[in-house]
């Protein structure tokens, strides 16, 4: 099974916005996190007018992804940046290694074309389920 990730994030380097995973089939899931600081001039004009859920408390975020997450036994999670993936992994973990989701997977990043992925449908860049998706439409077009 392979889940296609994309992430929002307040700027280079910052907290995490937003994160969807689209599986090949089956249900996406997709969840906005509460953050705090000042809010990147870019990330405040062009990701959080198109965000699609409210916000919700991290703690809230990493449940819902854990029970999401879990369905999938050790699934090929495919994105194309590298900080998606540490995003990610920052969803595994808990308040100590004993609360840190155990979760066997592999993680691919990438290369698409430089001027981004061509849209499709109803497709919303800087939306992370938006571009979850043509993620998942360009690479099985078989690029």
């Amino acid at each position: 099974m392979r889940l296609f990730l994309d992430t929002e994030f307040n700027g280079f380097g910052g907290e995490l916005i937003s994160m969807a995973l689209v599986p090949d089939m089956g249900q996406s899931w997709y969840e906005v996190c509460e953050f705090g600081g000042e809010v990147n001039p870019w990330v405040k004009e062009h990701v959080l007018p198109i965000l699609a859920k409210p916000p919700k408390p991290l703690a809230v975020v990493k449940s819902l992804f854990h029970l999401f997450i879990l369905q999938f036994e050790n699934p090929e999670i495919v994105c194309d940046w590298h900080t998606d993936a540490q995003h990610f992994c920052s969803l595994l973990d808990g308040q100590d290694y004993g609360s840190s989701l155990d979760f066997a997977c592999s993680i691919r990043i990438i290369k698409t074309p430089s001027g981004g992925i061509p849209a499709f449908g109803n497709f919303s860049p800087h939306n992370a389920l938006s571009d979850a998706l043509a993620l998942r439409k360009w690479f099985s077009d078989g690029n």
